[in-house]
């Protein structure tokens, strides 16, 4: 049964007196609806209702955006429509601005989850002497301040070259609204004494007293503090965060594909960070949009007609990784002809539902039956990580029959993760062995060949190449991470590619020409059912490199228009918001 932390929620609690300044009489007025300090924030249970409401922000659909995430990045077709997609995506396209809804929403997302935090921060300094439970007092502050560090966090590395307001108390004066942007230096600074403390003095994975695994954790804050590092390229400083996320926290990488973006695999031994809904505290008035429904609408987004499918060169890329001949996960049982090697490999059938895989279930039937695989409408690929594919035949099936209302989870973090960003540390401090060694833990779990020489194993198959920094680099871009943590996390693809232009002169622009330059060729696919039967998939479903001639559709336009957009200087971070810059002199 999942757990939930949102057993009662506030809404936002204005405290604190107004003081008054001078032509502002208007401060001294009493707010009738003001909860203020003398009626409440008196205790730990009050603080704690308090600390709940800041919890509640993470399910606010706009705290992440990860669909425009994904569009924005190369990790989503906009949906139905090919060879020209039927919906207009702005992120997808790159011309959105700072009037963007859902710019805007973000920045004032993250400002709203800052002000709650703030709220509980101040209570707690000022109800301090007055508790008897010192262990509580410090766990609720020490999670206090790691969403005040998180959501700065989210800010600072999308918005405006990390260039935003701190704002480290809660808003009452004139002046206190009005706050001028800090330097990024300042931000990070202001990030890092925030999470500091919280990896201090929160528990570890599994121990909070109450067992309850939708806490924050000290190796969350550990995971967040290490990429404030490397973002910024002092891997060194990075690196003994990661290392004690990786071997002190009881995190392991999970094998079981039955537990890997399932509604059975919530809270799994690899979650560092996790979104948690539940069917319990679903709220059918309120609209999808509103992060007070307890729901997220991931599921429709990336299953229907309008939101984010897998591009074509994921879908082609996950199919094609080499399959380890050793291991015996990658055959099955072929009713025809006997035991033969999997279509596709664990790692894209665990990630992504392809025509090919005839091996799994998706949506309660063999995914090569799956309708909406069509060359020249709904697309090649259909993202697995948010749906409820595991569950019901339908997402309709859901409970109130509604696609748009799923409980499903959303990890933010985990262990797989925090490996490839320490697997990038090694590479770039000379130690490329103990980078292999990271990437071939996770490439393992999958049942892939392994990358290097095989030296003394003969347990698995290797690819045999000496990798030297720069190549092993080259692979961790091109392949390990982005077939990994592809759609995941908050912005991590495009932070990746913020990074690596710094770091090894690959940006997002040289990849979009990269893209732009990408040929390739649908073709009808066709496969024996479990009856023995030949079916033929038509409509051009499974994607080859190399032109057939004959009977197939060409697929060579997908990121043509965003390249002729994107400008990284207009679209490498996001511009402060319209709104703010209106109110905020």
């Amino acid at each position: 049964m999942k757990n939930t932390i949102i057993k009662a929620f506030l809404g936002l609690l204005i405290i604190g007196s107004f003081s008054s300044c001078q032509d502002n009489d208007f401060l001294d007025e009493v707010n009738p609806n003001e909860i203020s300090k003398d009626s409440y924030w008196r205790n730990l249970k009050e603080t704690g209702t308090g600390l709940n409401a800041v919890y509640k922000i993470l399910h606010s659909p706009f705290l992440i955006n990860i669909i425009e995430e994904m569009q924005r990045s190369d990790m989503g077709y906009p949906g139905y429509g090919r060879p020209v997609p039927q919906f207009t995506e702005p992120f997808y396209n790159h011309t959105y601005t700072a009037s963007s809804d859902e710019i805007a929403e973000k920045w004032y997302t993250n400002y709203q989850g800052i002000f709650r935090a703030n709220q509980v921060i101040e209570a707690l300094e000022n109800i301090e002497g007055t508790v008897s439970d010192r262990e509580e007092w410090i766990s609720q502050m020490a999670q206090a301040r790691f969403f005040r560090g998180l959501f700065h966090f989210y800010l600072y590395t999308t918005f405006n070259d990390g260039k935003i307001v701190i704002r480290d108390k809660v808003a009452v004066t004139e002046a206190d609204f009005a706050k001028p942007l800090s330097p990024k230096v300042e931000v990070v600074a202001f990030v890092r004494e925030d999470l500091k403390y919280a990896y201090e003095h929160l528990y570890k994975n599994g121990e909070y007293p109450d067992g309850d695994l939708s806490r924050v954790t000290s190796g969350a804050a550990a995971t967040i503090l290490g990429s404030t590092y490397l973002y910024e390229l002092e891997y060194n400083m990075a690196m003994p965060y990661f290392d004690d996320v990786i071997y002190n926290h009881g995190y392991q990488l999970e094998y079981d594909p039955a537990k890997l973006f399932t509604t059975a695999g919530e809270f799994n031994k690899e979650s560092i960070l996790e979104i948690n809904f539940s069917e319990d505290f679903i709220r059918i008035e309120l609209s999808r949009w509103n992060g007070d429904s307890g729901t997220n609408w991931l599921n429709q987004q990336t299953s229907g007609t309008r939101g984010a499918t897998g591009p074509a060169w994921i879908a082609y890329e996950y199919k094609t990784e080499p399959m380890d001949p050793l291991d015996d996960r990658n055959y099955y049982n072929n009713p025809i002809s006997g035991v033969t090697q999997r279509n596709v490999p664990l790692r894209a059938s665990a990630m992504m539902a392809l025509v090919e895989d005839t091996q799994t279930e998706y949506y309660k039937a063999p995914t090569s039956e799956y309708t909406r695989f069509n060359g020249t409408a709904w697309g090649f690929a259909w993202w697995k990580k948010y749906t409820n594919h595991d569950i019901v035949a339908s997402e309709t099936e859901l409970p109130y029959n509604s696609a748009t209302l799923s409980s499903k989870n959303v990890v933010l973090n985990r262990l797989a993760d925090v490996m490839l960003m320490q697997a990038e540390c090694k590479i770039k401090t000379g130690d490329v062995d103990g980078a292999l060694e990271l990437m071939n833990e996770i490439r393992k779990r999958w049942g892939l060949v392994l990358l290097g020489p095989s030296g003394s194993d003969s347990a698995h198959t290797y690819d045999e190449i000496n990798y030297t920094a720069e190549t092993l680099m080259h692979q961790l871009m091109y392949k390990d991470k982005p077939l990994e943590m592809g759609a995941e996390g908050h912005c991590i693809r495009w932070l990746d590619f913020q990074r690596w232009k710094k770091s090894d002169n690959y940006g997002f622009e040289d990849r979009l020409r990269e893209l732009s330059n990408m040929t390739f060729y649908g073709v009808n696919f066709i496969y024996s059912n479990d009856e023995g039967e030949t079916v033929t998939k038509a409509n051009f479903p499974s994607l080859v490199a190399q032109d057939p001639g004959v009977n197939r559709v060409i697929v060579d336009y997908e990121y043509d228009k965003p390249a002729l957009n994107y400008s990284e200087a207009t679209h490498g971070t996001y511009p402060i918001p319209l709104d703010e810059r209106n109110t905020n002199n």
